[in-house]
């Protein structure tokens, strides 16, 4: 029993990457588990485990797992240099993705400050009336931080991959300052604009928006609708460009070649002009690891040698992985490693199964549906612990949903080929509309439809144990549907004796791809909901959530909630003004409630207008309470001994609350005006804050100078209506904030400071 030995090394230096970037011990244990495997091996399969053969394979897996540690040790140098304010000059890296009236770009900086550096960051900002494009050279002053942690996926890490290594959002100004100029690189970025300028002559929207996502990448100008469709139904990989566009161009293009060329030769012409596709979609890790993979069997066909698939998937993940160790760690790069391992080894043998049962032959129209099935199966189950990690979702309705837009997937791209040459003539654009534009209208309404579905998707959480189950599972189903049917002649490795122990190897890289997707553990979060002109505040960590006041009575709250909300440990009420309590009764109908915490005026308000038998708790000047080790919530106001004389108004009277998380915090002000400011800042209380909820929804009565200056908050969230009654914000109050980083809840809606205690980031829901 031997698997060929090429495949076996690139296996081994793939794993050791993988290792490092599951664990934290030094390359020297991983070496010393190696050689302890190798004895064994030896030991039980004596002279045919070949010794030599054996110390190749520790030496390559502990070299995987010191490339890592060498690429990924250190951070790089530029990232501590961009944190703050700075004046910064980069060029558009990627099609700016826009969504609404917000655009996020990825810049290559330049200048920084007048100093060259090497490096990227991530902005978002305004979306300009004149989409930006790639190669442009933006001019702007904004803040610089760390990329934020997000529960689940490890979005730092995401970002170093690509070389990112500071985000920042809103600048104060930008300006466009001219266009790079990138020579041949530049010229294709001109195709690319051709191609998609064309596209859109052709075809309508959204139809073109589907077509140029299929043919060359374009993602800005999708609709959030149609994202979303795509999503729950599990067929977003199907409209941007990954691997099956490679092996879908690749092969309508040697089609094509061949009624002029012999078919070597046109698989060696295309092959040339495959690097050039490559740059033109913009090299993302799924299209380098199929054109990698292309290569290979390209090559191998043209020679006369008949290699299984798998082997080249291997060959291309060790090849990126060594170039690049930080990969592992990259979602885009997991999903089409697991999806390619599902259609390559899973996919023909649930075909040669599923057509053996029935006794129907290998061709056909039956035996082509059978195929499309288990194409979109295999890839389906392939992914489904990968997608579960990373975006806790499980879609009910991914494989059908699959198999029926598959066909429309592929005349869509052959659509988005035409219209990409058909635009070139108005003319040729108008009489070609009305075709053209079927498929790719059909391809959206099936989704559409599907996505409708009641219940089509539901939220998941599994441990990283359950999805190794998964794959040890399918390696079982892999090896009893070889034993039992017929082997496809594309699966049968060249000098192996046992197919079980090649799909095998393949179902173990899988498994240890979806290893590196494991989260290390929530960070504590802050969250301003998004409720109208009110107030609403999540704190949590741990597991434990307090809410701190709950918006105004017409329930906002429970739609602002996250999903996975289904009880809250404490809710704070700063003051019973409606939009800060009028969201307390169908938050106490709906959700379970341990304990109702408020000052003693409060308490009296509420207990006249709710039953709170077993509920309230009186909280004073003070008073602390430990959500978690590292998260604290103190109240800072107002004291109950004096506040008749110094709190004497509603607002004035409102609890203050400071969120402490190790060493960052928030300050949350509820609707104190100046008095109560004044007071604050005469108390003595520490009122320095990383983070600040502006007092009393941005009224003129509040915000002094002197307290904004106290508190000196890198951040400000403002939570108020658009249109609310009472002007606020008001603008000599945002005057007072020039300088700090603002979001407002009616623009961004949900607001969420993340922090693990030293590091705080800020994301919103749009």
């Amino acid at each position: 029993m031997r698997l060929p030995t090429l495949p076996l090394l690139a296996g081994a230096l793939l794993t050791g990457v993988v290792t490092a970037s599951v664990v934290e011990w030094s390359w020297v244990v991983t070496a010393a588990l190696g050689i302890a495997a190798g004895g064994v091996a030896w030991r039980v399969l004596g002279q045919r485990s070949r010794p030599l053969l054996i110390a190749m394979l520790v030496v390559l897996v502990s070299l995987g797992h010191a490339r890592f540690d060498y690429a990924s040790g250190d951070p790089p140098a530029l990232s501590a240099a961009v944190l703050g304010e700075h004046e910064v000059i980069g060029v558009v890296r990627d099609d700016p993705r826009v969504r609404g009236q917000f655009s996020r770009v990825d810049l290559d900086l330049e200048l920084i400050d007048g100093l060259e550096v090497d490096g990227a960051v991530r902005v978002t900002l305004r979306a300009p009336l004149d989409p930006l494009e790639v190669g442009e050279r933006l001019q702007m002053t904004i803040e610089l931080e760390e990329p934020p942690e997000i529960e689940a996926f490890d979005y730092p890490a995401y970002l170093a991959s690509r070389g990112i290594v500071a985000v920042g959002g809103f600048p104060e100004r930008w300006d466009r300052v001219g266009r790079e100029d990138g020579g041949p690189l530049d010229r294709l970025g001109a195709l690319r604009r051709w191609l998609n300028a064309n596209i859109e002559r052709t075809l309508p929207a959204p139809e073109s928006a589907l077509a140029a996502g299929v043919l060359v990448g374009e993602r800005g100008t999708m609709s959030e609708e149609l994202t979303e469709a795509l999503r729950r139904t599990g067929t977003t990989h199907l409209v941007v460009v990954s691997g099956q566009n490679v092996a879908l161009l690749l092969g309508i293009g040697i089609t094509v070649l061949t009624l002029a060329v012999p078919r070597r030769r046109a698989a060696l012409a295309l092959l040339l002009l495959l690097p050039l596709y490559v740059v033109l979609v913009g090299a993302d890790p799924p299209v380098v690891r199929a054109a990698v993979m292309a290569v290979g069997i390209v090559i191998a066909s043209v020679m006369g040698r008949r290699t299984p698939g798998w082997i080249y998937l291997v060959y291309a993940a060790a090849l990126m992985l060594a170039w690049d160790p930080r990969l592992a760690q990259d979602v885009a790069f997991q999903l089409s490693a697991t999806a390619t391992a599902g259609v390559i080894v899973l996919a023909p043998l649930l075909t040669a199964s599923t057509l053996a049962r029935l006794g129907w032959g290998e061709s056909g129209v039956r035996a082509t549906l059978i195929e499309l099935a288990a194409t979109a199966t295999g890839a389906t189950l392939a992914v489904l612990p990968v997608q579960v990690a990373a975006f806790e979702r499980v879609s009910l309705i991914a494989i059908p949903a699959n198999v029926i837009v598959a066909p429309l997937y592929e005349a869509t791209v052959f659509v988005a080929a035409l219209a990409a040459f058909v635009g070139v003539s108005d003319a040729g654009a108008s009489a070609a509309r009305p075709l053209l534009s079927f498929v790719p209208g059909a391809f959206i309404w099936v989704v559409e439809v599907l996505a409708s579905i009641p219940g089509g998707e539901f939220p998941v959480r599994a441990p990283l144990a359950m999805g190794a189950g998964w794959y040890a599972g399918l390696a079982g189903v892999t090896w009893l549907l070889d034993r039992r049917g017929a082997r496809p002649a594309a699966l049968e490795p060249a000098h192996s004796t046992s197919f079980g122990w090649s799909a095998g190897l393949a179902v173990v890289a899988i498994g240890l791809w979806l290893s590196v997707l494991q989260p290390s553990g929530p960070d504590a979060r802050v969250t301003f909901l998004d409720v109208g002109h009110g107030l609403a505040v999540l704190i949590e960590d741990g597991g434990q959530r307090v809410l701190f006041d709950t918006g105004p009575p017409d329930g906002s709250v429970l739609l602002a909630l996250p999903s996975e909300v289904t009880d809250l440990d404490a809710i704070l009420v700063s003051h019973a003004d409606s939009d800060h309590a009028g969201g307390l009764a169908p938050l106490l109908d709906r959700i379970p409630v341990e304990a109702l915490l408020a000052d003693g005026r409060t308490l009296e308000d509420l207990g006249g207008r709710f039953s709170l038998v077993g509920l309230g708790g009186r909280l004073d000047i003070g008073d602390q309470i430990y959500v978690s080790e590292r998260m604290m919530i103190e109240v800072l106001s107002p004291p109950a001994a004096t506040r008749g004389r110094t709190h004497d108004s509603d607002n004035d009277g409102s609890m203050v609350i400071r969120v402490t998380i190790g060493e960052r915090s928030v300050l949350v002000t509820a609707d104190i005006e100046s008095a109560a400011e004044a007071w604050l800042l005469q108390s003595g209380v520490d009122l320095d804050a990383d983070v600040l909820l502006i007092p009393h929804h941005g009224s003129k009565t509040s915000s002094t100078a002197a307290f904004v200056e106290a508190v000196g908050p890198r951040a400000a969230v403002l939570s108020a209506s658009a249109t609310n009654r009472y002007g606020h914000p008001a603008p000599e109050v945002m005057d007072r904030y020039a300088g700090v980083l603002m979001f407002r809840t009616h623009e961004q809606g949900n607001v969420t400071v993340t922090s693990d205690g030293e590091g705080l980031w800020i994301s919103t829901e749009r």
